[in-house]
């Protein structure tokens, strides 16, 4: 079960990557996930390439030669679908969970409990908020 979680989440991290990285190779995909996991989750290279082709097969991603050794992956429509479908409602309890866990940050903050927030942790903060500011309009 757990594998099959793993794997489930990875075919998600490259959707999304894809979604805002068109025409990466496979290793700009890879280095992309262990930024955005904090190196917490680092799938094998085996892993992720076969989970590539996998989603090549299903038509989720379609890859091209573009003149270089390296081959770049693009989302397709169909893979843009699946992205929607299968991670809106994950997405929806993660923003309440991330929400929680925020309110309860400036709470202890505010009651002078809480010390200097980690640089990446703001740094991240602020890309979220341009992110909802332009996801809200």
């Amino acid at each position: 079960m757990v594998r099959r979680r793993r794997t489930q989440v990875l075919r998600h991290l490259i959707l999304a990557v894809l979604a805002t990285n068109p025409q990466l190779h496979g290793y700009g995909i890879y280095k992309r996930i262990i930024y955005v996991t904090q190196s917490v989750w680092k799938p094998s290279i085996g892993t992720l390439y076969r989970t590539l082709n996998e989603m090549v097969d299903e038509g989720l991603i379609r890859k091209s030669n573009s003149g270089s050794r390296r081959l770049q992956y693009e989302i397709t429509s169909m893979g843009l679908e699946c992205f929607v479908r299968e991670t809106l409602p994950h997405a929806t309890k993660s923003a309440g969970i991330l929400t929680e866990f925020l309110e309860a940050y400036k709470g202890i903050r505010d009651k002078g409990g809480l010390p200097k927030l980690p640089d990446e942790f703001v740094e991240r903060l602020y890309r979220l908020r341009k992110v909802l500011e332009e996801l809200m309009k």
